[in-house]
């Protein structure tokens, strides 16, 4: 027993230090952030604001929802201390990723259904499975801005996004139908 603490202390210590995600780019514009993950996910228009992050937002009629979360305290420290020092890795790892919840909606809209995904545990992005001329497709957050949709999050490796939006589409047709 007299081990434990010390184990848990090294273990919360690995999980902070080593996290899987981390920003291999940085760029700025208009005061606000884009950040690149692995080399593989960007996350757009971030803003810094005393000391707080905060990740784009879609604004509704009545409401404003949340389409990005970071999932770990130790995470948005990271994330905040490597845009204040503009400090980027060099990191080539896959990045792994699961389906966290998957919504159908009862009206039959061009909206199918809302889910999300979460990247590494360590970032849940909230998507849309839309109806289009073509079948399905995913729409990843984007916000309005002078009647022009405005990418939040988008993929760089092509390979991955293919692989996340097909378990999408599959777990949807499987669990809901056409």
């Amino acid at each position: 027993m007299r081990f434990f603490p010390l184990f848990l202390i090294i273990t919360i210590f690995f999980d902070c230090a080593f996290a899987s995600l981390k920003i291999t780019e940085i760029s700025t514009k208009d005061s606000k952030f884009n950040i690149t993950l692995n080399n593989s996910i960007q996350i757009l228009n971030i803003e810094l604001q005393d000391n707080e992050l905060n990740f784009p937002i879609y604004k509704s009629k009545n409401k404003q929802y949340k389409q990005i979360l970071v999932l770990k305290r130790d995470f948005k420290a990271y994330l905040k201390e490597s845009l204040l020092e503009n400090k980027v890795f060099s990191n080539t790892e896959s990045i792994s990723f699961n389906i966290n919840k998957l919504y159908k909606l009862k009206n039959n809209t061009t909206v199918r259904a809302f889910a999300s995904v979460v990247f590494d545990n360590e970032i849940e992005v909230e998507c849309r499975i839309m109806q289009g001329k073509s079948g399905l497709w995913i729409a990843w957050p984007s916000t309005k801005i002078n009647n022009k949709w405005v990418k939040n999050f988008k993929f760089i490796n092509k390979s991955l996004q293919k692989e996340v939006e097909t378990k999408l589409i599959v777990d949807y047709t499987k669990s809901h139908g056409k």
